[in-house]
């Protein structure tokens, strides 16, 4: 019997990769670039991959916030600061939230049987204000942010400390749902708790992760807990 649930923000409670389209192209509006279709697609891939390398601990978030957008335009081919996009980019992101379908619903669900604490690597002031623009921040139990905590996940510190203010010690009353493979899945097996991964993008499993749970919709959780 399950008794805390951890779950993740971006891409499961909320749209991460609406979200980012929305604050782009709200920055190139106002700096007067063109933003060419592919945008959230150039975005995407470049962003993923510096986030693998910092959930591998080879790179900082300070070094993703200086390469990133440099790495964006230069693939885009468009010439302006990428220093000044990505601080423009980071303040529009923290007042826009676009939940996924059934996050509100599933909350409500958990709510009633569990502890809930919101896990999710970021800047603490940008996700609590998106979780609170969504309305999903009064579900929450506890926050889990690794801007405050000071690792990331998938480390095994992150999860000590979310450990800590659970109300339960006990690993086995304990699930993680997440829709990344490499952080919320690997963090929940390396620390020897049950995972649920949220399959959004319906993408194959080919890594060696096995998760306890898989699902492709948040309402199916339902069924689980």
């Amino acid at each position: 019997m399950y008794k805390a649930v951890l779950i993740d923000v971006d891409n499961t409670l909320l749209h991460f990769d609406k979200c980012a389209d929305k604050s782009m192209r709200l920055a190139f509006e106002e700096f007067s670039l063109p933003a060419p279709k592919n945008l959230l697609e150039v975005f995407t891939k470049i962003n993923d991959e510096l986030w693998i390398q910092i959930e591998k601990g080879t790179l900082t978030k300070p070094e993703l916030h200086k390469i990133r957008f440099v790495k964006i335009l230069e693939a885009l081919n468009i010439d302006f600061d990428g220093l000044v996009l990505e601080e423009k980019f980071r303040y529009n992101l923290k007042f826009v939230a676009e939940k996924v379908d059934g996050a509100e619903d599933l909350l409500k669900y958990l709510k009633q049987k569990y502890f809930i604490g919101f896990a999710t690597n970021g800047h603490p002031e940008q996700q609590i204000n998106r979780l609170k623009i969504s309305g999903l921040d009064k579900y929450a139990d506890a926050h889990f942010i690794s801007g405050e905590i000071g690792y990331e996940k998938p480390s095994k510190e992150f999860f000590e400390y979310a450990l800590s203010k659970l109300p339960t010690k006990n690993k086995d009353e304990i699930i993680v749902i997440g829709d990344s493979l490499t952080a919320d899945i690997k963090g929940g097996i390396d620390f020897n708790i049950k995972t649920c991964w949220f399959n959004l993008k319906n993408q194959p499993n080919n890594s060696s992760l096995k998760p306890n749970f898989t699902v492709n919709k948040l309402s199916q959780i339902k069924n689980l807990l």
